[in-house]
Formats: structure tokens, C-alpha cells, sequence
């Protein structure tokens, strides 16, 4: 259930086919004290081994989208990148950054998913929520968007958002996407089950390049390996485990904070029953 291809078990697993399902679902399991997980494509995420207790609801059948005047409303489940082409389709300029991301809408939010410049947050109107609870409608400015970080992260779950297009070239929208991909495709290891980057870049600095620097591509513990095309990516070459990842992103962070005095913030979701 992740693009890392690793990870253990869930004990219950649940697809909502609609938003009110979903609701039930999240409010029956926590009335009955039971642990509620929710993950979308698991682009984002490195699960334990051990795997995750309780019910994980995942939210990729939520596909609901409504076509505006250069507005889009869409659910959480929805792929970014499928969102990213079918605007750009339509002369519309705002998510052609996302073409290569991997996630669903919700998860991109959470996170203020980005490329080439653009974030997920600078198209955003508002979201609705199931947060304590309660449904909430939540304007952008009220989700306080930093660089891959909004105020959502572990408090609310996204059931839909709202975004606004400006008139775009649609030539030129698609030629732009196409030349990204491309780029992508040679400079990540996309031929191996991994997570995108793993780190986020510190303040004016390539997390990249300074794993690079001090020597840690081709490097790894078990299974996991940093890339040898791009340092900040973590690769699975078929036997690896969430633990060998989670050393190995631990060995990193600690070779960089001595060397460089950096602490470098990992951009992966780590989800591990704490209970």
C-alpha cells in the first residue's frame, strides 16, 4: 500500500466508496476506541514493520470532481498528477508543477506538496475537514502553509478542496509538463520502489546535493539504498524493510548534522503505533 513496497500489515483495511462512508467509518471506530489511519496512495509514507493496529481507511476511491469557471472542487482521493493533466488540458495554469507527483489530493495539501517552484497551497481556496469530529469548511489562509507543512498535519482529515486556474497556453502548459517528466524520469530512480525525496531541502540549500557531498550515494543498510541518480532519493532493491529505511535515514541525519551542522528534517511520513 506504499510506493516503497514495504511495511507490515494492517489488521483492518477498509476502502470508503463515498465521503459519508467515510465519515461513518472514522466516527464508529473512534466511538469503539479503535485506532483510525488514513492513507491515500502511500506516496508519502514509511509504515513499521510491525504494521499498523486498528482500522487504516484508504481514501483512493473518493474520485468525485466538479468543473467550474476556472475552478475545480475535487475530493481527497484524487490523483494530483491526473488533476495536474486534466487542467492543463483545458488551458488551465496553476498545478502544471504537479504533473510528477505521485499522491492524492488530500495527502498534497498536508503536506503543501511541490515542484519547480510551485506549492499545491498557492491554487487552494478552502478545504472540508472531518476534524474532532465536526465537518469544517477552512479557507486557505486559515491552514497555515509553510514549506511541505500545513496546520493539518495528524488534527483533520481532508474530504475536498477547492482550487482556481488563471487562462493558460494549453500547448505550451502541456509541452512544459512533458519537458518536466522527462527531467524526472532522468534524474530519479523511478524504476525502483522508493518515496520521493526524503528530506526536506534546509534553508537555502539542496538536501540532495549535500548527501551528495558527504558521500552517501550507493550507500545503504539492508535493502535500502540512497540512489545513485539522485542522493535524496531512498530506493528498495526488493529485500528492504521499514527498519533498514528508518536507519538508514537516521545514519544520514547524523553524518550531516556532523559535518555540516545541519539538521536535516525527514519529508516521509513515518507512521508507528505509539499506544
Amino acid at each position: 500500500m506504499t510506493t516503497w513496497k514495504i511495511g507490515g500489515p494492517a489488521e483492518y483495511i477498509y476502502w470508503p466508496p463515498d465521503r459519508q462512508t467515510l465519515i461513518e467509518a472514522v466516527k464508529l471506530a473512534e466511538s469503539a476506541g479503535i485506532p483510525v489511519w488514513i492513507i491515500g496512495r502511500g506516496s508519502n509514507l514509511l509504515i513499521a514493520d510491525a504494521g499498523l493496529p486498528g482500522l487504516t481507511i484508504v481514501t483512493t476511491d473518493l474520485q468525485k470532481l466538479t468543473w467550474g469557471d476556472y475552478k475545480v472542487t475535487v475530493e481527497a482521493g484524487y490523483s494530483l498528477a491526473r488533476l495536474a493533466q486534466e487542467t492543463a488540458e483545458r488551458g488551465w495554469s496553476g498545478l502544471d508543477f504537479a504533473r510528477g507527483i505521485p499522491g492524492t489530493i488530500g495527502g498534497a495539501i498536508i503536506m503543501n506538496a511541490g515542484a519547480y517552484g510551485g506549492e499545491i497551497s498557492q491554487k487552494l481556496i478552502k478545504v472540508k475537514v472531518l476534524m474532532e469530529r465536526e465537518l469544517q469548511e477552512l479557507p486557505r489562509r486559515d491552514l497555515k502553509f509553510t514549506y511541505r507543512e500545513s496546520c493539518l498535519r495528524g488534527k483533520g482529515l481532508i474530504l475536498e478542496a477547492e482550487f482556481w486556474f488563471e487562462p493558460g497556453d494549453r500547448k505550451q502548459l502541456l509541452a512544459g509538463m512533458a519537458s518536466n517528466l522527462a527531467k524526472r524520469k532522468a534524474a530519479q530512480p523511478l524504476e525502483l520502489p522508493n518515496a520521493g525525496s526524503v528530506f526536506r531541502n534546509p534553508p537555502q540549500e539542496s538536501a540532495g546535493r549535500l548527501l551528495e557531498a558527504a558521500g552517501w550515494k550507493g550507500k545503504g543498510r539492508g535493502g535500502a539504498f540512497v540512489s545513485e541518480k539522485h542522493a535524496n532519493f531512498i530506493v528498495n532493491t526488493g529485500q528492504a524493510t521499514a527498519g533498514d529505511v528508518l536507519g538508514l535515514i537516521q545514519d544520514i541525519q547524523e553524518d550531516i548534522l556532523r559535518k555540516y551542522g545541519l539538521d536535516l528534517q525527514p519529508e516521509v511520513e513515518y507512521l508507528k503505533w505509539r499506544g
